[in-house]
């Protein structure tokens, strides 16, 4: 079959310069043939062992690829050769971003922007980076440098309208969401921008509005229905679907850390700080279960007090995460109830932090925590609070995740068979500036 100009071939590297075989292996990197420009990468490092431009771009295949540690080599190398090359520094900054070094990542783009202080590419990636440690003002200025140079830049304004949005500046966030969808009206990131720009305005019916537009592009994608049944209060389900669940959490699982510590996220130490004054001094001889891990925030809080630690969560890329910590014993990709349900008397200790939010009804998972612990066993877990004065047992919230009554959660825990130790008032995080409501709690299986 003749090769189409989609998929260049493998030319004999021998009968090409240094120059052209680079070139040759830009034009398969470019067409997603990774493995054929990762060869000749390699076969030009063969012929001159530190040439910056194979060691910098076989390190972005590395990356690609899910191999960091040899990509972090590779283009850390090729910017010791070449300090002073604005993209190199730009690249490698990217990666530190991605693996949440934020300290390296500031350094290299910092050094990119000296070097080339109007990239607007670079300019936003240093944006992503300053959100990310919650300074919005430098963000901003940022952004709108970028954007000024490079009008059309429409990830820039994404952003831009993301920083807005997170700051309460629900208008300009709307502002800067409405132009990205003119050019891009499947973009799933600004329809998430929009309609919480339109909730915090009480704009309830427009919050709708692009919801069942984003269905209408979208038909099967889950995040859309959860969160117009969440706006409207029609539908509502008994607990989010695995689906929406696992939707949410892949798409930001490897910001998912950073942008929690951007609010302020207490709701692991918050756990840990009750689990000790119960338990008292940690002892390293309980099996324990962090029953919707996440990226593992709780591991380091539960690892004193394991003989072994598992943890058990929907998402693939939460876990990918969540292993990085090396401090598990075992990780489990299964919706938290069931696991528990098939795994009756396996545990001293179940810890849930910002699972059960992802509930409604809260029954079966109880009784499932109870089935899963051994006799004197404790449950720690949080949930955010309805106000005194609901008349429900729980709700939907506007934003997707469910609100408990304290009686709801006391009765539940009864008809469980767990006896409540304590349930505290507490702020998980904060949001929109404003703490969230949240409540704490620690139960125990009767001997």
């Amino acid at each position: 079959m003749e090769p189409t100009a989609a998929q260049p071939t493998i030319e004999p590297i021998q009968e090409l310069s240094v120059g052209e075989a680079l070139g040759l292996a830009s034009a398969l990197h470019e067409a997603g043939e990774l493995g054929p420009a990762a060869t000749i990468y390699g076969r030009v490092l063969e012929l001159v062992p530190e040439h910056p431009d194979a060691l910098h771009f076989l390190g972005m295949v590395a990356h690609a690829q899910g191999r960091t540690d040899e990509a972090l080599r590779l283009m850390s190398r090729s910017v010791e050769l070449v300090p002073n090359h604005a993209v190199f520094h730009n690249n490698l900054g990217n990666l530190m971003l991605e693996n949440e070094r934020f300290a390296d990542a500031d350094r290299e783009y910092r050094a990119a922007l000296a070097l080339d202080r109007d990239r607007p590419d670079t300019l936003h990636n240093y944006a992503v980076l300053l959100k990310a440690l919650g300074l919005y003002a430098q963000a901003e200025r940022c952004l709108l440098r970028a954007i000024q140079i490079a009008p059309d830049f429409t990830d820039a304004c994404i952003t831009l309208s993301s920083v807005y949005a997170q700051t309460g500046r629900s208008e300009e966030a709307l502002e800067h969401s409405d132009k990205v969808l003119k050019r891009r009206p499947q973009d799933a990131r600004s329809r998430g921008i929009q309609s919480l720009a339109y909730i915090r305005l009480g704009l309830l019916d427009k919050a709708a509005g692009v919801f069942r537009d984003w269905l209408a592009i979208e038909p099967d994608n889950p995040e859309p229905a959860h969160l117009l049944a969440a706006c409207t209060g029609v539908g509502v389900p008994v607990r989010a679907s695995d689906a929406y669940v696992q939707t949410v959490f892949d798409t930001f699982s490897k910001s998912f850390d950073s942008r929690l510590a951007s609010l302020e996220y207490a709701a692991p130490t918050q756990a840990g700080e009750m689990v000790a004054a119960c338990i008292g001094a940690a002892a390293a001889d309980l099996a324990v279960l962090d029953a919707g891990c996440g990226t593992g925030l709780c591991a380091a809080l539960l690892r004193p007090y394991a003989a072994t630690l598992e943890g058990v969560d929907l998402s693939s890329g939460m876990l990918g995460q969540a292993r990085r910590r090396s401090l598990y014993d075992a990780l489990h990709q299964a919706e938290l109830t069931a696991f528990m349900e098939e795994h009756p008397n396996c545990y001293d200790l179940v810890v849930s932090t910002d699972a059960l939010i992802y509930f409604g009804a809260i029954d079966d998972a109880l009784r499932a925590a109870a089935r899963t612990l051994r006799p004197a066993g404790h449950l720690c877990f949080t949930l955010e609070a309805l106000a005194e004065n609901a008349t429900t047992d729980y709700q939907l919230c506007h934003h997707g995740r469910y609100a408990h009554s304290e009686g709801y959660v006391m009765t539940a825990l009864g008809a469980a068979g767990l006896s409540l130790i304590k349930i505290e008032q507490k702020s998980p995080r904060r949001e929109g500036g404003e703490p969230v409501a949240g409540w704490l709690v620690l139960a125990r299986k009767p001997v």
